[in-house]
């Protein structure tokens, strides 16, 4: 019987929250995933990034063995080793060094398709399928968009207004808001519709990322029931007939597939718009516009396949996100609204080409919760210190409707899953995470730590790290005084000497600093473990990635997010962040409780136990490595040649892997 497998990737899902949720009865099909199926947490691999861990979700191998070991650019493993090395950014395909699933089920005649995955294109296959294979989940630029998302507002205010975090700090900057003319009467437009009072007419542009092109798009507001202005429409010019889009106050438009001018050509791509405010009088109005996504472009290795997918599901939204609430473009049930629209567009693709193309294995990477967890896990956590008991109700109601939505996709796999059970395939439904989240505690800051012990020399003295900073520009380094510097993967040192007796004291002296450095307010050791490179596979580092001393922060400490953080209470190397957040990152990844930093593998189907959990006090975790390993176990099919996981085979009936002692008494 034919074999179908769900592996749909939620970014940051955290199991312990799910099952909070569960038990409240809010989530019915994580329910059910929880009876009928496995769920368990899995230990990330280390660094507990991003683009690190979909990469080990796709090959099975160790952060050392593919090389996606940073939020950044890598060395492109095609690159000659030398002076020509080429850098490539950690979320295309060609930073992964290892060969992934997809791969390995070609392999076996057998085809996948990845959505908005990290690191899928260039994938390196001819009869499986990649839709937009980049998956960057901050609003990073792609191929195959006009514009960002943006919001318009008459109220000239707004630019001055700041974007607000859970206690009050601002948490993004100036809000991303444009202000664009106030509404007056609608002269020189032909068509008008009725309206009383009459219409008003405004207008905004929308540049175009590459070329600077600026796209002129006309607004009408109209009273279309007598009380007030209520309704807008958007138009390509100033005939009120010549219509793109429209919206009432509140709701959100159709779809509208335009023409932009982009790089002096014109390019076809869908948008739609929200009404967020319109007031009676028409002085106050506040518009948001999704992103410009092309219409064609994101599909690799059928060309045909984007219209389809239109067509059968709307458009495709690459960026879905929680930025536009943070950046106070928009409110967070509109950013939701966006979340939900692009997760259950993946679940209809998934569901489409498993059951109707063919296809054996389906994956995508889904960002929200990721999103959520950075902004809000400190409100509803109270092992955070900026924690308000005040405040929790609110904000764990964001995460209550945000795993709500989780519910109701895979509900949406579910259905068309149960359809097939009942034709004769093995349909297995899985949800993957790469990483959960913490809420700080502490924060360091290893570049002035390195400052402070005379690693570090700059031209500029102390300035330079900053607590407000988590960089060090290449040339403020003083090179012939510094001995160490931090690498950007902020996790690895690189000595400034060759080896030999020099480099060899360098090194010791660097570890015993790391290792006794101590936070005097608390009394803790920040660093919870510092190694040489050769010792470094201990946390899965090796390779020409891996920097000369590796280290991973202890509980409760965190680098590298200073922008969110705005700095450290008191100045200082290590200390309290003047604004709370919560993270993921280079530290040791086992903090677990209601928010939790492992990541997680939910698979259900013929042939796995059901309500199952592994006993880790016995077993330990299910590593991140075994996963692919487990997967291809299920298809029967050679795990990717450098898969170096293993089958977590206690997921199986009739596979019992717990075994008790023998006592004397029984011998």
């Amino acid at each position: 019987m034919p074999k179908k497998i769900y592996a749909y990737g939620m970014d940051g899902f955290i199991t312990p929250m799910m099952k909070y949720f569960a038990a409240e009865g809010c989530l019915p099909n994580f329910s059910r995933l929880l009876r009928e199926g496995t769920v368990n947490q899995t230990l990330p691999s280390f660094p507990v990034w991003t683009p690190t861990n979909w990469a080990t979700l796709s090959t099975g191998a160790h952060t050392g063995t593919h090389g996606v070991s940073t939020w950044q650019t890598v060395v492109d493993p095609e690159s000659d080793g030398g002076a020509r090395n080429r850098l490539v950014d950690s979320f295309d395909g060609r930073a992964n060094n290892a060969e992934r699933i997809w791969n390995a089920l070609e392999q076996a005649g057998l085809t996948s398709v990845a959505v908005h995955y990290p690191g899928a294109h260039p994938s390196g296959v001819r009869m499986g399928h990649v839709i937009d294979g980049f998956g960057h989940p901050s609003h990073h630029k792609t191929d195959f968009e006009v514009a960002a998302a943006q919001a318009y507002t008459t109220d000239s205010s707004a630019a001055s207004e700041v974007a607000m975090g859970h206690d009050g700090s601002a948490i993004s900057g100036p809000r991303s808001v444009e202000i664009i003319p106030p509404l007056a009467p609608a002269d020189g437009w032909s068509n008008l519709p009725q309206s009383e009072p009459p219409a008003l007419a405004t207008e905004f542009t929308v540049k175009a990322r590459v070329g600077g092109d600026a796209n002129r798009f006309f607004l009408l507001a109209l009273d279309s029931t007598g009380a007030g202005y209520d309704r807008a429409l958007i138009c390509r010019s100033q005939d009120a007939t010549d219509v793109v889009a429209e919206a009432n106050v509140g709701e959100w438009s159709d779809w509208a597939v335009e023409t932009f001018r982009i790089g002096g050509g014109d390019q076809q791509a869908a948008v739609r718009f929200k009404l967020l405010t319109l007031s009676p009088d028409g002085n106050d109005l506040k518009l948001y516009r999704t992103q410009a996504t092309y219409t064609d472009g994101f599909t690799y290795g059928d060309d045909k396949l984007a219209a389809e997918l239109i067509e059968r599901f709307g458009p495709y939204q690459e960026h879905a996100s929680m930025v536009p609430y943070t950046a106070g473009m928009t409110d967070f049930d509109t950013a939701l609204e966006e979340c939900e629209y692009q997760g259950m567009w993946f679940a209809d693709v998934a569901n489409f080409m498993l059951h109707q193309k063919g296809c054996t294995y389906f994956t995508c990477h889904w960002h929200l919760y990721d999103y959520l967890n950075h902004i809000h896990l400190g409100d509803v956590d109270p092992v955070c210190p900026g924690f308000n008991p005040d405040r929790k109700d609110k904000f764990l109601d964001y995460f209550r409707r945000a795993y709500e939505v989780g519910d109701r996709i895979l509900g949406r796999l579910y259905e068309a899953a149960d359809r097939a059970d009942a034709n004769g395939d093995e349909v297995y439904v899985g949800i993957l995470a790469d990483h959960g989240a913490y809420p700080d505690v502490r924060i360091a800051n290893i570049r002035k730590f390195l400052h402070d012990q005379e690693f570090l020399a700059l031209k500029s003295g102390p300035v330079a790290v900053a607590e407000d900073q988590d960089q060090v520009a290449h040339e403020e380094i003083d090179w012939e005084k510094t001995t160490a510097y931090i690498s950007k993967r902020g996790f690895d040192i690189t000595i400034n000497a060759q080896p030999g007796p020099a480099f060899d004291k360098i090194e010791r002296k660097l570890l015993t600093a790391l290792r006794t450095w101590v936070d005097e307010e608390t009394g803790q050791t920040p660093v919870a473990i510092a190694l040489p490179k050769r010792d470094a596979y201990l946390l899965g580092q090796w390779g020409d990635q891996c920097g000369d001393v590796i280290f991973a922060w202890d509980h409760d400490y965190v680098s590298g997010y200073y922008t969110q953080w705005l700095g450290i209470e008191g100045g200082g190397n290590v200390g309290a962040p003047q604004v709370y957040g919560a993270h993921h990152g280079g530290f040791i990844p086992t903090d677990n409780g209601f928010s939790s930093t492992f990541g997680s593998f939910l698979l259900a189907g013929p042939g796995l136990k059901q309500g199952y959990e592994r006993p880790v006090d016995r077993l330990g975790y299910i590593h991140a490595v075994d996963v692919v390993p487990t997967i291809c176990n299920v298809l029967e099919v050679e795990p990717p040649a450098q898969s170096q996981g293993v089958v977590a085979r206690d997921l199986f009936e009739g596979h019992e892997m717990v075994r008790d002692r023998i006592s004397d008494a029984d011998q």
